[in-house]
């Protein structure tokens, strides 16, 4: 069965020198995966039985989507499969797979991207549903988002790496509502959190007693961006 929630817009393959970043690791990232003798959209869901492999329903968006990544991932030298990134603004950013830091941007998806559930095949993945949950409830779903960070200060940033070592970009203007919905779960310090295509903030929080590595923290959901309040769209030109 196909199932069309979201659309995918290709757009000339262009080099991206706009907002780029990501935790290391596998699961905070899309990946295109061989499936069925094709590349296909896959995350990845770290759970306490191990790490499940979810690939996207079949939608048009879904295959177009993975051509255009597949196209970049050629382009840049590699074998067509590898991590890709989409932004709170529907920006599907393609890093090269050589490692020598060239990226680029393919198109943009709009609407929910559909994954499969391995532990409920009649309810599939929608990373943008959130009509159950409220601030501090716990995210029982793939963390996979573009991450930010919460200053000791409470100030919103980016932060982007570069030859000097990088630097902090701040929004224009700093949104208090989100910066309280954060503070509330994470009362001091500096705090990192994600934001995922459809504008979802997302962040970990320690257990209460002991120390351990934020792997294993508790991923909670913190509410949406506000558009007004955030960072503006790039068209990632130098």
């Amino acid at each position: 069965m196909t199932v069309q929630l979201s659309t995918f817009q290709c757009c000339h393959l262009q080099r991206w020198h706009g907002r780029y970043a990501r935790i290391p690791g596998d699961s905070s990232v899309f990946h295109l995966k061989l499936l069925n003798g094709r590349m296909w959209p896959t995350i990845f869901w770290e759970t306490e039985d191990g790490t499940a492999t979810c690939y996207a329903t079949e939608s048009a968006s879904a295959a177009s989507l993975a051509s255009a990544v597949e196209g970049a991932k050629r382009t840049a030298g590699g074998s067509g499969g590898g991590s890709f990134v989409i932004n709170e603004f529907g920006q599907v950013l393609v890093p090269s797979s050589d490692g020598g830091g060239s990226r680029y941007i393919v198109g943009r998806l709009d609407g929910a991207l559909l994954f499969q559930n391995p532990f409920d095949e009649d309810d599939p993945i929608d990373l943008s549903d959130t009509s159950r949950l409220r601030p501090g409830d716990p995210w029982k779903l793939p963390y996979v988002g573009f991450p930010f960070n919460l200053s000791k200060v409470s100030k919103i940033y980016f932060f982007e790496t570069d030859a000097d070592g990088g630097r902090s970009i701040f929004p224009e203007h700093q949104d208090m509502t989100l910066i309280h919905s954060i503070r509330q779960l994470r009362r001091s310090g500096a705090v990192r959190f994600i934001v995922n295509h459809a504008g979802v903030v997302l962040t970990k929080c320690p257990p209460s007693a002991g120390w351990s590595l934020e792997e294993s923290w508790q991923p909670l959901f913190v509410g949406r961006i506000n558009r007004n309040k955030w960072f503006a769209a790039e068209d990632g030109n130098a």
